[in-house]
């Protein structure tokens, strides 16, 4: 399949199953386009919801755990979209994940990452790891940071799409459905170039900008 008609196929299903969980997406900022190319999204990490949010809007290959390729449905479809596999248990492996992100970049893929290696609550950010944006500065991709948060009708922080402990998909999934006026909202924060950058100081300002967006959109919905 040509890589326009896959980024179709996988924007195309993507809105359709969000529609079927019945999940309503809101997007702000300034929008990369379908399929940016040699483009990296930096994004906070909520649930295994956020990849098929973020695809209905801008498609891209995603940084995963590698337990993900044997979930029932969701493993296919991450596999069939050229997810990028990590083993974060092994140090070694995310010398392999960085090389293969950087050779996806310098191909003209977009590509995201989740800098905080796991999905939180939502209610706090966990603090960013450093390790994976090494291959944002080798590809000399264009950075963008992206918030996310989901909420109800009335823009209030909203728990329903959280997967954190001991929850299973099933168990995730059923608890999306339940919910009645789930909203996704994006986030897309200004991008910018890595020029001359270090790796420490670039996730540094990626989490600033993040935590910026989280304090300040929270504030907001809190006193609305």
């Amino acid at each position: 399949m040509a890589l326009e008609d896959r980024v179709n196929y996988i924007q195309k299903w993507s809105k359709q199953f969000t529609q079927i969980l019945g999940v309503r997406l809101r997007v702000q900022g300034i929008e990369p386009g379908q399929y940016p190319s040699q483009h990296m999204l930096l994004a906070n990490h909520i649930s295994w919801l956020d990849i098929f949010v973020l695809d209905a809007v801008t498609v891209s290959r995603f940084v995963a755990k590698a337990e993900l390729r044997a979930w029932p449905i969701i493993g296919r479809l991450c596999i069939g979209s050229g997810t990028l596999f990590i083993e974060r248990d092994r140090k070694r492996d995310t010398a392999r994940v960085n090389e293969a992100i950087v050779a996806a970049l310098n191909e003209g893929h977009c590509v995201t990452v989740f800098p905080e290696g796991t999905t939180g609550c939502g209610r706090q950010l966990l603090p960013f790891r450093s390790s994976l944006l090494q291959a944002a500065i080798d590809g000399k991709a264009t950075i963008q940071p992206v918030y996310l948060r989901y909420t109800d009708a009335e823009g209030k922080y909203s728990d329903a799409a959280t997967y954190i402990g001991d929850m299973s998909i099933a168990q995730s999934a059923w608890r999306i459905l339940g919910t009645r006026s789930l909203h996704a909202e994006i986030n897309f924060l200004a991008p910018f170039p890595t020029e001359n950058e270090n790796r420490r100081t670039l996730t540094q300002f990626v989490e600033a900008r993040i935590c910026t967006a989280h304090q300040a959109l929270n504030a907001q919905s809190s006193n609305a």
